[in-house]
């Protein structure tokens, strides 16, 4: 869940920038970006919220594993490499060349670090005191007492408490990595491409760790996508000319379903590829996923440059409180997961259960964020990210 540059950004950015470079050439404000912004945060908060309404049905009957039902949940899992995509290209059009990487990290330290410190570490104590999370710690066959200093720091250090946190580590390497991605841009066109084609092997090799718990492989596996973004942001306008016409996004659109379709039906698997730790460091299996990512971000940049200004006023509602919608939106689905079954939004129909619990929790966490910003007034950003 990078944490996507907002108009608090745009505004501070000239506060920031190099004087020279910052005054040579104003940044454009593009608007499929920003509405992707926004259809990137619903997706997200679908695919988690796919966990507390698809599952009860998918488990009851095997069968369902292997029907059309499946590409659903195959094309709105996995909604996480999308925000990964606009980071890398709001970092080369908003942030490289402009901002010193001290003030880049102050600025992330502030508006992504402290929103989660201060969300983050109630819900840990929480899950320490109420659930049954331990660390203990294993020395020659012998366990040792737990700590709850270790367990903090763990839950901590993964995102473990909450459903998405698990983005804020991953995504602070990505700030940390700054200056590797700096020469990245740096680099020939030649050792960009040769670059990115390791990276991208890098990804199909190593997956996602089961539930996105290791930062550091996260990194590995989405630094291709951070990279692809970054490249789409310089040469968008001739990217742009190709995937705007409606013949190539009709072309992807039947693309992404063909995908989806042989995750669901064919390879059983819908959901994100994960390696378990029992499968130590061999192959796993081809990651469908990531190459249906890489044709939904030209899909969605193509449409949303069509009639995404259909929806203009939504989508840059949803766009500007995306981050608050992330932070919040995981307290919602868990309350939702505990309440007793007739006060669930629950009907017992696959795709009726999924819109009303997606829905109920979009509209849930946006009031949420919205009486939260109404709180904490100029704050907000240091709170809830927004």
């Amino acid at each position: 869940m990078t944490h996507v540059a907002s108009v608090q950004d745009r505004h501070a950015i000239a506060i920031d920038a190099a004087p020279k470079k910052a005054q040579a050439k104003p940044r454009e404000h593009i608007a499929y970006i920003e509405y992707f912004r926004a259809v990137a945060i619903l997706l997200i908060v679908a695919g988690h919220t796919y966990a507390v309404s698809w599952t009860h049905f998918v488990n009851e009957d095997p069968q369902m594993r292997v029907t059309w039902l499946n590409v659903i949940p195959a094309l709105i899992t996995g909604g996480t490499a999308y925000f990964v995509f606009i980071s890398g290209f709001l970092y080369r059009q908003v942030f490289y060349g402009r901002v010193s990487f001290g003030d880049f990290m102050r600025k992330k330290a502030l508006y992504v670090g402290l929103p989660y410190a201060i969300l983050a570490t109630p819900l840990a104590l929480a899950e320490m005191w109420l659930g049954p999370f331990s660390v203990t710690v294993m020395k020659e066959g012998v366990a040792y007492p737990h700590s709850y200093f270790v367990d903090f720091i763990v839950l901590f250090s993964t995102g473990r408490m909450v459903t998405a946190y698990w983005y804020i580590p991953f995504i602070f390497l990505v700030f940390l990595a700054s200056p590797l991605f700096d020469r990245f841009i740096e680099l020939s066109k030649g050792w960009r491409a040769a670059v990115m084609a390791a990276s991208i092997a890098v990804a199909f090799w190593v997956v996602r760790p089961v539930d996105n718990l290791n930062p550091v492989q996260c990194f590995f596996y989405f630094a291709n996508i951070y990279m692809f973004g970054i490249l789409f942001c310089e040469y968008r306008k001739p990217i742009m000319n190709v995937i705007s016409r409606p013949i190539v996004i009709a072309g992807l659109a039947v693309a992404i379903l063909a995908i989806a379709s042989v995750q669901a039906m064919v390879m059983h698997y819908p959901g994100n590829l994960e390696r378990m730790p029992e499968d130590g460091l061999g192959f796993v299996g081809f990651d469908a996923m990531l190459v249906q990512k890489y044709v939904g971000i030209l899909l969605f940049c193509g449409l949303l440059a069509h009639v995404g200004g259909w929806l203009k006023r939504p989508l840059s509602f949803i766009a500007e409180h995306s981050f608050g919608l992330f932070f919040i939106h995981g307290i919602v689905i868990a309350v939702l997961m505990r309440l007793p079954e007739p006060f669930s939004p629950h009907v017992g129909e696959p795709i009726a259960d999924l819109a009303l619990y997606s829905f109920s929790v979009i509209v849930i966490s946006l009031t949420i964020v919205v009486i939260g910003k109404y709180i904490t007034g100029k704050y907000s950003r240091y709170v809830i990210g927004c």
